[in-house]
């Protein structure tokens, strides 16, 4: 998002620790050593010939190699039906089995669904089949499912927020459908074909004019590109902190590494040279590929534990079947010329984004509630491999490869793995709680706001955020103990811009037999006139642990 679109949200910190003697006194918290654990997590889906899940496996029939290197695995589980069941409950990472009851028999492995439709390369026939689908898709979801949709055309545009309602979620897309949106990049290349068709009855200059076009279609198209994967980046970074299988359904018409590359190839066959201007223009315009773009998001995908699935909706439109198609107002694709090189084109990037993370790639194929349905079935049977992070053989990103020894079968998982840093994970979990319907509660947090004062252009909105010192980790030091806490501050307006989080570390101080109450933490927010919404995080920094508040406010 542009910065001068940011809400100009600022912090004028007034830090005060309160300690009420009205309280009621609760035991004094000990002092205790909270180590997290770190696994990595390969979620491996294991088929045989005919493309059916192979449920009979054993730990010993896995072997992980990071980097070339055998690594042990250190947790195992068979989720089935999406739940593992015992005895692998068990042997499973811990993050799997959170809260799960030592008596239980099972536990479901919640499921949670990014839907991002990028709608601007897609024709009114593939944009319908993609909603059909989806309601398809929503059908199946089950009671412990959530889903998330998010609508790109030019700009990205949040329709839900998390739900695990299948009947809001329905209406939701109902209701997008009837507003008729995208087409925006299929737009602007029919023009585009248009006037360089239309160029070349003018004369002398048609060459020159018909590589300006293109050149011009090339830039519009990579800052289109840029603002689609800055999208995806962005969502990406709200599904990371939930702890599931985290799937990002990415339904596209598909995009160029290099955007602008068959649209200049088409003008160069046009022109009939292999050494025309079209060829020199290629190599000056195209300057920035995108793969590196596509490699970034991939391996933050992987680090998150993300895994792509991406449907094209065209489908096997005219032009892919061979029917004669005639006009200039049409379509890069339906040339017969040139469909296979724009349809390879686009759909490469859709390919590498699943091949990475372990999805799959849907393409070709006018059955996109069969491709949707082996979404479910993907992230409902699989096997969960754990390696603790400790034991991992390097820093930094590494090639995974996991290997299965029974022959004659499929395996898929993420082909690498980075560790994100604590710093990353507080960061997207301070994003998510801003920009979804996400909230931590493991640190109760009070949000109070007084009445704002105009400040010049702003206005000045003093807050306060009260939690019970209990919730931090106090490290006895002589006669007291010191605690260290985070807090993150922002806001969102009723457009649904967002502020930049402004970030304050503290340290607590207590004596030792100071009864347990309540801490205080005082900011004022320099704040635009309207509708906002206020967001706190509170986070224990010896234990990772974080609490959550929020208020709606109206300024001026």
């Amino acid at each position: 998002m542009a910065r001068s679109q940011r809400l100009a949200v600022r912090l004028f910190l007034a830090l005060t620790l309160c300690l009420s003697a009205t309280l009621s006194p609760q035991e004094r918290p000990t002092f205790t050593e909270q180590v997290e654990v770190r696994v990595m997590d390969l979620d491996v889906v294991v088929t045989d010939r005919d493309g059916r899940p192979v449920p009979d496996l054993k730990r010993e029939d896995f072997t992980v190699r990071l980097a070339g290197r055998p690594v042990p695995i250190d947790y195992f589980a068979r989720v089935d039906q999406g739940a593992i069941r015992a005895p692998d409950l068990a042997t499973a990472a811990p993050d799997q089995v959170v809260g799960v009851a030592p008596s239980a028999e099972k536990a479901y492995v919640p499921r949670y669904f990014l839907v991002f439709m990028d709608i601007g390369h897609v024709s009114p026939s593939g944009r319908k089949s993609s909603f059909d689908a989806l309601h398809d898709f929503i059908a199946q979801m089950s009671p412990n499912d959530r889903a998330r949709i998010v609508l790109y055309d030019r700009s990205t545009r949040p329709v839900t927020q998390w739900l695990s309602s299948k009947e809001a979620l329905s209406e939701k897309v109902s209701r997008i459908e009837k507003e008729q949106l995208g087409m925006s990049r299929l737009m602007a290349e029919r023009q585009t074909l248009h006037d360089i068709d239309f160029s070349a009855g003018i004369g002398a200059n048609a060459a020159r004019m018909q590589l300006k076009l293109a050149e011009n279609y090339a830039e519009q198209q990579r800052a289109e590109i840029r603002q689609l994967l800055d999208g995806v980046r962005s969502e990406l970074s709200l599904l990371a902190p939930l702890a599931g299988k985290k799937v990002f359904l990415f339904l596209s018409g598909g995009f160029e590494f290099q955007p602008g590359s068959t649209m200049l190839t088409y003008v160069q066959r046009l022109q009939g040279a292999p050494n025309s201007r079209a060829r020199a223009g290629l190599l000056e315009v195209n300057v920035h590929n995108f793969s590196q773009d596509l490699e970034e998001i991939t391996r933050r995908a992987n680090g998150s534990e993300i895994t792509f699935y991406t449907v094209d909706p065209r489908g096997l439109e005219a032009g892919g079947m061979g029917i004669p198609i005639s006009g200039v107002d049409e379509t890069m694709q339906a040339r017969s010329d040139m469909t296979s090189l724009e349809r390879a084109g686009t759909q490469d990037p859709l390919v590498m984004m699943a091949r990475e993370t372990g999805g799959l790639a849907f393409i070709n194929s006018n059955d996109f509630g069969k491709g949707l349905s082996r979404v479910d079935e993907d992230t409902s049977v699989y096997y969960s491999l754990g390696v603790t992070l400790s034991k991992l053989p390097a820093a930094g990103y590494q090639q995974v490869r996991v290997d299965v020894n029974r022959p004659g079968v499929t395996v898929r998982t993420r082909q690498g793995y980075s560790a994100l840093t604590e710093s990353d994970r507080a960061h997207d979990r301070v994003e998510a709680t801003m920009k979804t319907n996400l909230s931590y509660s493991a640190i109760p947090v009070a949000l109070r706001t007084a009445p704002a004062t105009r400040a010049g252009r702003y206005f000045s909105l003093p807050i306060s955020v009260t939690f019970p010192a209990s919730a931090l980790t106090f490290v006895p030091d002589g006669r007291s103990g010191k605690a260290a806490a985070e807090f993150w501050i922002g806001a969102v307006d009723d457009e649904g811009r967002a502020s930049d989080p402004a970030h304050e570390e503290m340290t607590f101080a207590r004596p030792n037999d100071e009864p347990d109450a309540s801490l205080t933490y005082r900011a004022t927010l320099r704040i635009r006139k309207g509708a906002n919404r206020v967001i706190v995080n509170v986070r224990d920094k010896a234990t990772g642990r974080m609490g959550t508040a929020k208020a709606n406010v109206k300024v001026g």
